[in-house]
C-alpha cells in the first residue's frame, strides 16, 4: 500500500471510536482519560489538528449512552438494537472524519493514555495499521485461559503468514482510513479484530505492534473463551484458505505422507529381513496406499489452489510455503508428468508375471502384495500426470496475466 504522503503536509484528524454495550460502570473514566490523552496528542504533535471521540452505544440497556453524552466533546451514536462489536466499530468509522482511525474498548482494559503512543508510532513509521500488543512483555491482567488462547492464535497466524505477530485480537489500534478499502469485508462480531489482523497480513499491509499494558475489565466479560475462541480460529483459517491454501493443504498432505512412510517402515524391514510379506500385513499396507495417494492429491490440490488465488489477489503463489516453493520450481513443473509416467510404467512392470498368466490362463498366481504395490504406483503415477498437466496450465495462465499487467498496468 502507498505511504501517506500527507504526513509532511496538511494537518491530520484522528478519530477515536469506542464500541460500548452496557458499560455504565467504566465508560466515564475511559472517556475522561481519552480527553486528556487527546489534549496531549494535540500538544505534542503539531501535525494533529483535531482528535474526535465517538461512542457507539450498541443497544445498551443501562445508562451507558446517557453517561457518555454528559462528557464534553464526545459524540454519541445510539443504535436501537445490538449489532455486534464489529458492527459498532464500522458504524463509528462511517461517522468519523479522521485520516487516522483509532478504536478501543470502553471497559477500561486498555489505557486511554496509550493513544499518544499509537499516534507517535504512526507518525514515525507511517505504517498502515499499528496495534497495541497485550502480550509483548508489558504488564497484563489477562486471565490465563484467554492468554493461552491468544498466544495460540498469534503463533498460528504467524506460521500461516510468515510474519511474526504477538496479539491477533488486540482491541486498541490505529489505522489509516485508506487502509480500510484494502481489507476484506470484516465481520460484525467479536472476531472483528482477528479478522482485521489476518486480512492485513495476507494483503501484505504494513502492520506493526508496540507493547501495551492491559488491565482486567470493569464488570463481567462479554467474551466466551470457547465459542468466541472457535470463531476466532475459524476466521483465521478461512482467511488463510482464501489467500494461502497451500499452507494448510501442504501440511495436511505432508502429514498423510509421513504417516504412510512410518506405517510402511515395519513391513518393508520385515520383507528385507525374511523376503516375505505376511497376509496379516494387508491391512497396514492398504492404509499406507490410501494415505500416500491422498497425501499427494491433497498437496497438489493446495499447489493449484495457491496459483489460482495468487492470480486473483496478485500475490506470489509460493509465499510463506517451503513446499510450494519447491513444487513450483520450473524444473519440477516441467517434469511432474514424466515422473508420473515412470510410476505408471513401473506398475505393470512389477506385475508382468501376473498379467501374463492372467491373459494366457485366465488365472492369477502372483502374491497379492505385488498387485497392491502396483496399484499404489499406478494411482500415484496418474495423479502426478494429471496434477502436473493442470499445474502447467494454471501457472501458464497466471504468468500471462502477470505479463499483461506489466504491459498495460493494473
Amino acid at each position: 500500500m502507498e505511504k501517506d504522503n500527507n504526513t509532511e503536509g496538511g494537518k491530520k484528524i484522528v478519530s477515536v471510536v469506542l464500541p460500548a454495550l452496557n458499560e455504565e460502570k467504566g465508560i466515564k473514566k475511559v472517556l475522561d482519560g481519552l480527553r486528556e490523552a487527546a489534549d496531549h496528542v494535540k500538544q505534542e504533535f503539531e501535525i494533529i489538528d483535531h482528535v474526535e471521540i465517538i461512542v457507539v452505544d450498541d443497544g445498551s440497556t443501562d445508562r451507558t449512552a446517557e453517561i457518555a453524552e454528559e462528557v464534553k466533546d464526545v459524540s454519541v451514536v445510539r443504535q436501537a438494537k445490538n449489532g455486534g462489536y464489529g458492527h459498532a466499530i464500522k458504524t463509528g468509522f462511517s461517522r468519523a472524519h479522521g485520516d487516522w482511525l483509532v478504536f478501543l474498548d470502553a471497559d477500561g482494559t486498555y489505557p486511554p493514555s496509550f493513544l499518544v503512543d499509537l499516534v507517535r508510532e504512526m507518525i514515525e513509521t507511517d505504517a498502515d495499521i499499528i496495534l497495541g500488543s497485550r502480550l509483548s512483555g508489558q504488564k497484563t491482567g489477562m486471565p490465563m485461559v484467554r492468554k493461552t488462547g491468544n498466544l495460540f492464535f498469534a503463533h498460528l497466524l504467524s506460521w500461516i503468514t510468515g510474519k511474526k505477530i504477538t496479539d491477533t485480537a488486540s482491541g486498541m489500534r490505529i489505522l489509516k482510513k485508506s487502509a480500510l478499502s484494502e481489507l476484506d469485508k470484516l465481520p460484525d462480531g467479536l472476531n472483528y479484530t482477528p479478522a482485521m489482523s489476518t486480512s492485513a497480513l495476507h494483503r501484505m499491509l504494513d502492520i506493526r505492534e508496540i507493547p501495551m499494558p492491559y488491565d482486567e475489565r470493569v464488570g463481567g466479560s462479554k467474551l466466551n473463551p470457547i465459542t468466541d475462541g472457535l470463531r476466532f480460529l475459524w476466521t483465521i483459517l478461512r482467511t488463510a484458505h482464501r489467500y494461502n491454501p497451500m499452507k494448510m493443504f501442504g501440511l495436511l498432505g505432508a502429514i498423510c505422507l509421513v504417516v504412510a512412510i512410518v506405517l510402511g517402515i515395519s513391513p518393508l524391514a520385515y520383507y528385507i529381513r525374511v523376503q516375505r510379506v505376511e497376509d496379516w500385513e494387508i491391512y497396514r499396507l492398504t492404509t499406507v496406499i490410501v494415505l500416500a495417494v491422498a497425501g499427494i492429491n491433497i498437496i497438489f490440490f493446495g499447489v493449484v489452489s495457491n496459483i489460482i488465488m495468487a492470480a486473483i489477489h496478485r500475490l506470489p503463489p509460493y509465499r510463506n510455503s517451503i513446499l510450494a516453493k519447491l513444487l513450483l520450481r520450473p524444473f519440477v513443473i516441467r517434469h511432474l508428468w514424466f515422473a508420473g509416467i515412470i510410476l505408471m510404467i513401473a506398475a505393470p512392470a512389477l506385475n508382468y508375471e501376473g498379467l501374463y498368466t492372467y491373459f494366457t490362463t485366465g488365472k492369477v498366481y502372483l502374491h497379492w502384495s505385488y498387485t497392491l504395490t502396483g496399484s499404489m504406483l499406478f494411482l500415484l503415477g496418474i495423479s502426478l500426470v494429471l496434477w502436473g498437466s493442470l499445474v502447467r496450465v494454471v501457472e501458464g495462465v497466471r504468468l500471462r496475466l502477470e505479463e499483461k499487467k506489466a504491459q498495460h498496468g493494473p
